[in-house]
């Protein structure tokens, strides 16, 4: 399972004279574009990067491209992203809320963007493309963004650099408020734990508590499993863990979610897991509670979220 770096732009990995090329041309635009911009816009704020930079942003951006995999926060606070790394393969909450959306691909095609003349770069790839965030810098302001974070802390970050803290609040509250309707509903045990895994083609991953793993663990969910705890959350830098069937045991608890991804060899896979001896003799197996899900709700990103938690007592109802 790749971590969500997204795939290298072909023509940005090609060579270094054509970059050069391309930096030109963003050096060349970026005079008239951001006079043009200062005229419309006029005003800057102040903004304190998550990696500690200050720097002057748009203080109402209009042209925002955002490269990272939760552009579903953007559009369920109403904010307008021109450009986008969409995905390929569309999720059905996604469905007629991407049109006007450019794609820029992975990790943002520079003519592409240069194209859109956006105010503000949001960059959720600045780590592993560091000198692309240099040259994305060359096109508009940019700035750092980490998309792994659970969506309360994203959210407040958007907030803070649309100048939208008190919208911010109000979502998360709101979700909050449904997390803990849900979970009422439930009526856990005390203590009552539950382990995500993640069937990607031959590989099966234990989760942790970032997308799918952030709505089903915090202070009103289930508890998380020790193995999960100590070989996943307490390791700086791990979401998740390739672990082999043998394995299985060890991170299995009370409740199991088995996210599987959408195509034939992760579908065989998982089905050959679920049918398998060792499968058979988990305790969460023989009372019923394995939940299969669609790889599509991996996240919290706030658009899924406006489904997801009227859908999974839904599915774990059904099965």
């Amino acid at each position: 399972m790749k971590r969500q770096h997204g795939k290298r732009n072909i023509l940005w990995g090609g060579s270094f004279l054509l970059l050069l090329l391309i930096l030109s041309a963003c050096n060349n635009s970026n005079d008239t574009v951001s006079e043009s911009q200062a005229e419309e816009s006029g005003k800057t704020v102040q903004y304190t990067t998550i990696t500690g930079e200050q720097v002057e942003i748009p203080a109402d951006p209009k042209r925002v491209v955002y490269i990272g995999q939760t552009i579903g926060d953007f559009l369920a606070m109403n904010l307008s992203v021109v450009g986008n790394n969409l995905p390929q393969d569309v999720p059905s909450y996604y469905e007629g809320k991407l049109d006007g959306i450019v794609n820029v691909g992975n990790p943002g095609d520079l003519e592409v963007i240069l194209t859109l003349k956006p105010d503000l770069i949001i960059n959720g790839y600045y780590k592993a493309e560091a000198d692309h965030h240099v040259a994305l810098s060359k096109i508009a302001t940019t700035i750092p963004f980490n998309p792994a974070l659970p969506y309360t802390e994203r959210v407040k970050e958007i907030g803070r650099i649309f100048g939208k803290q008190e919208e911010a609040a109000q979502l998360i509250t709101k979700f909050e408020t449904q997390s803990k309707e849900m979970f009422d509903k439930f009526q856990l045990a005390e203590g009552e734990t539950a382990t995500v895994f993640y069937q990607l083609g031959k590989s099966l991953y234990a989760m942790g508590d970032r997308n799918f793993g952030a709505i089903i663990y915090g202070g009103n969910g289930y508890a998380v499993p020790p193995a999960i705890q100590k070989n996943i959350l307490d390791q700086q830098g791990i979401s998740f863990l390739d672990i082999s069937e043998e394995l299985i045991p060890e991170y299995a608890s009370d409740n199991i979610f088995v996210l599987v991804q959408d195509n034939d060899e992760s579908r065989t896979e998982a089905d050959r897991l679920l049918q398998s001896p060792l499968w058979g003799t988990l305790p969460a197996v023989q009372k019923g509670k394995v939940y299969v899900v669609s790889n599509e709700w991996n996240t919290d990103n706030l658009l899924a979220l406006e489904q997801l938690y009227k859908k999974l007592p839904e599915w774990m109802h059904k099965q």
